[in-house]
């Protein structure tokens, strides 16, 4: 039988190998073999409606009601001010109280609606990833919409919070221009994969290009989908999940993503089970629980060649690796 050879499409290749049964010998800083990190999408307001002139409305939504597009919904449009007025608010002190860093998914235009929010994130430490300038995606947009997105989104962002962002996730589904235009536009890397515990590196206009795997499976956004109901049913999930990537962490390092939204996660019915898996991880002294630009610096710093994407300056972390990487890092 003759073998299939898929058509050609641009972006990038997909890859079956990644790194296999033989993942790098590295330690995380302070030796920590594996890394956490928690992601806060903030997109409260800056969802599709027609209050914002949409022609179409968030269709991502807890409960459904039957209204026209060009039409009102104020049960949805009070589901996401509930993130804004009280979810992010339940979730900072939580974090506060087990000193708990965090990265905020964040789209500019949500932040704008809520000016209280930004100095909080930014007291706590945060730091940002593009999340578009709204929370809409890319998929059907043309290139040049897309670019100019990624532009508005990282000058908004700058603006916001005095720093310019290092990376990026976009709403999926995603498009194959998308990391390209990040690459061009100066950003370190992307996060809009669910392909790898560990980050790696995408070829990208011949050059190597930094992916921070993301994760969909241990996200609250289950809970809109009908895949979770109770706190427990997150807690567990999570648990089992940090449990498995914490024992392989005993031979090769490791990378977790946990995935939450003030207005799902933020509820006081789902909360205790983020609160009890926190507690769960924070009492072990070999996990590094860290920011996603921290854990995008070290590996493009420790892994990176000279030909990397928009390089971060050397510093001393590269020293931290233990052994020899096993296989070449530039392969997705």
């Amino acid at each position: 039988m003759a073998r299939h050879e898929p058509p050609a499409f641009a972006g990038p290749q997909r890859d079956f190998v990644g790194y296999s049964d033989a993942p790098p010998d590295f330690a995380w800083p302070d030796g920590s073999r594996l890394a956490v990190n928690i992601v806060i999408n903030y997109e409260e307001g800056s969802e599709r409606s027609a209050f914002r002139g949409d022609t179409q409305r968030e269709r991502l939504l807890e409960m459904q009601y039957d209204v026209a597009d060009d039409e009102r919904e104020l049960v949805a449009e009070s589901a996401f001010e509930y993130g804004s007025r009280v979810g992010i608010w339940r979730i900072l002190a939580l974090l506060t109280e087990l000193e708990v860093p965090a990265t905020i998914f964040a789209c500019p235009d949500a932040l704008l609606q809520n000016p209280r929010v930004v100095p909080r994130l930014l007291a706590h430490g945060c730091d940002f990833v593009g999340h578009g300038s709204r929370w809409i995606q890319h998929y059907g947009l043309s290139v040049d919409h897309q670019r100019a997105d990624v532009q508005c989104c990282i000058a908004d962002l700058e603006r916001l919070t005095g720093k310019k962002i290092l990376g990026w996730f976009t709403r999926p589904p995603n498009t194959v221009a998308t990391r390209e235009l990040l690459a061009t536009e100066g950003l370190l890397y992307d996060s809009g994969a669910i392909n790898d515990d560990l980050p790696y590196f995408d070829t990208v206009a011949g050059k190597p290009f930094l992916v921070v795997p993301y994760s969909l499976d241990v996200n609250d956004t289950r809970f809109y989908k009908g895949q979770f109901f109770t706190g427990a049913d997150f807690e567990v999930y999570a648990r089992d999940a940090f449990d498995v990537l914490h024992r392989e962490s005993r031979s090769h390092g490791r990378m977790m993503s946990i995935g939450l939204h003030p207005r799902i996660i933020g509820r006081p019915g789902r909360f205790g089970g983020l609160r009890r898996f926190l507690e769960h991880i924070v009492q072990r002294n070999d996990v590094w629980i860290a920011r996603r630009n921290d854990i995008a610096e070290f590996w493009a710093s420790t892994f990176g060649s000279d030909e990397t994407w928009n390089l971060p300056r050397r510093g001393t972390l590269g020293s931290r690796i233990e052994g020899d990487l096993s296989i070449d890092p530039s392969v997705e």
